[in-house]
């Protein structure tokens, strides 16, 4: 199960988690957590669309640090994030963040490391990235190339335009000393996780494999010169394309004949110009039968992805630090 999720406040949600051990130890942001002692909280994983998890909140936090603990109820099926020093990274490295955004149901970025600074005594971690949006407090920043996060995000440097582009991370090591029993840092393995992804053909209750690969960008019709070609006269007006933006798999429906797009708790019918994500296990419906898509996201660095557009809150006086995310 995605170990990445909208955190829930009566209702509303607010910012992200993310799982940090196999029992549903999460993490978040404290300042998320602080004024609302009283909410009820629930996790929803990104990629299990209505899946809501009761939360407990009565667990350590540290809001100098701007860290909290919570614990994710109701399944112990989860796949924790590994955590790694912030040392690990030497500046220029490139990192990516992924999370619940206020504007849409998800979001992801790519940056790089900075360094680390002090202010009042706390050490924060920089990042620079341009994707940091409302809502993403309490996401995770990974070092790519090792599956590893170093961070949770706090804020965004956000003050007469000096460092726009900053975002201030609170440091692994703060976490981890909110349970040193249960958390633990690892040594990061550099190694770059391509991802794999599969297509096939859904006979009955029997899948015929017709393509597997670690190259994410497929275009499907019955032009020839389509990656995956669909033969069958039904399909002369069915053509999409699937691609990664950030670390999503995002499919572009361009035909004039419309598709489906279903999984386990969802249903969509797209027209042409229509774009969605999609999920592992996700069922694509064309004329002429229904395509199973299955992958393993890899753990990218896309120098090449554009920054998402700026929203249209006041510029705040300069000398105001960040606001908060």
């Amino acid at each position: 199960m995605d170990t990445v999720g909208r955190l829930v406040r009566d209702g509303m949600a607010v910012a992200t988690a993310f799982i940090v051990t196999a029992d549903g130890l999460a993490a978040t942001a404290a300042h998320v957590l602080t004024p609302h002692a009283d909410a009820e909280w629930t996790f929803e994983p990104i990629a299990a669309p209505g899946l809501s998890l009761p939360v407990g909140t009565s667990l350590p936090s540290d809001p100098a640090a701007d860290v909290a603990l919570i614990q994710v109820r109701g399944t112990g099926d989860w796949q924790p994030m590994t955590l790694v020093s912030h040392t690990s990274a030497t500046p220029g490295d490139p990192v990516h963040l992924r999370g619940f955004a206020a504007s849409r149901d998800y979001d992801s970025g790519v940056g790089s490391y900075v360094g680390a600074m002090a202010e009042k005594g706390r050490a924060w971690v920089k990042a620079s990235c341009r994707h940091a949006q409302p809502g993403m407090s309490g996401a995770p920043v990974l070092l790519t190339g090792t599956g590893g996060v170093i961070g949770v995000v706090s804020a965004r440097l956000n003050s007469g335009r000096w460092n726009r582009d900053t975002v201030l991370l609170a440091p692994t090591e703060d976490l981890v000393a909110l349970a040193p029993g249960r958390l633990r840092l690892a040594k990061p393995v550099r190694q770059f996780v391509t991802g794999t992804l599969r297509l096939s053909w859904l006979r009955g209750s029997a899948a015929e494999l017709i393509l597997e690969s670690d190259d994410f960008n497929v275009s499907l019709g019955r032009n020839a010169h389509n990656r995956v070609y669909l033969p069958d006269d039904r399909d002369s007006r069915f053509h999409g394309h699937l691609a990664l933006v950030g670390t999503t798999l995002v499919y572009q429906h361009m035909g004039s004949r419309p598709a489906s797009l279903s999984g386990a708790t969802r249903q969509l019918k797209l027209v042409k110009g229509d774009s969605c994500p999609v999920g592992d296990k996700d069922r694509l419906s064309v004329a002429s039968g229904m395509l199973l898509v299955e992958f393993s996201a890899p753990d990218l660095f896309d120098p090449n992805a554009g920054p998402t557009p700026p929203d249209d809150e006041e510029e705040p006086p300069v000398g105001q630090r960040s606001d908060r995310r």
